[in-house]
């Protein structure tokens, strides 16, 4: 897959990134896969229709249509009542993106990673949003730059705080507990 260019505006300076094809199981596991030939010809799944035809899988389309065989308008998305705009890909429009602490990364739930190759934009954490498609819901995005490359993490960012020991359920009286505590304390660690 040939990458592409995505116009990126940091602090009000333009960057240009060049997107490199989506990080998936296969490169992180490999893949097997299964070729089935016939006399050193590699075989192609297809489709055998009625009247004994055969149709490759590269021959084959879809689209919408209406009743008629027309082409069918673009679907309108609605939530909540309300019409949706379709935002544009992040290929198409200038995407603003902004510093943020190396914490954030820690509540993002990252769903696609995408290798980077950009120049001009110093080792750090920005944030920013990413649609790789017109979309009606805008995706949240980090930009991991290290000094040995940078990465595109698509995904959404959660409200989760990072804070401290905290007790999750309270079992007990806590006058009775603390009245117990010198003579008899309850541990996780005896079981």
């Amino acid at each position: 897959m040939a990458a592409k260019t995505l116009k990126l505006k940091v602090a009000g300076q333009p960057v240009e990134a060049s997107l490199q094809s989506k990080v998936g199981k296969d490169d992180l596991y490999g893949r097997v896969e299964q070729e089935v030939q016939q006399d050193g010809q590699r075989l192609e799944r297809g489709w055998l229709l009625p009247d004994g035809q055969t149709l490759r899988r590269s021959q084959v389309a879809s689209t919408n249509v209406d009743p008629e065989g027309s082409p069918a308008d673009a679907p309108e998305v609605h939530c909540a009542g309300q019409k949706l705009e379709l935002r544009p890909s992040s290929f198409d429009t200038e995407e603003p993106l902004e510093p943020v602490p190396l914490e954030t990364l820690a509540r993002f739930v990252t769903t696609d990673v995408y290798p980077l190759e950009l120049t001009g934009l110093t080792p750090g954490l920005y944030r920013g949003h990413f649609n790789y498609r017109k979309s009606a819901r805008q995706r949240d995005a980090l930009v991991l730059v290290r000094e040995d490359g940078a990465f595109l993490l698509a995904g959404v960012i959660k409200a989760c705080p990072l804070v401290g020991r905290t007790v999750a359920y309270q079992f007990f009286d806590a006058a009775a507990g603390a009245a117990n505590e010198e003579t008899d304390p309850l541990d996780f660690s005896m079981m």
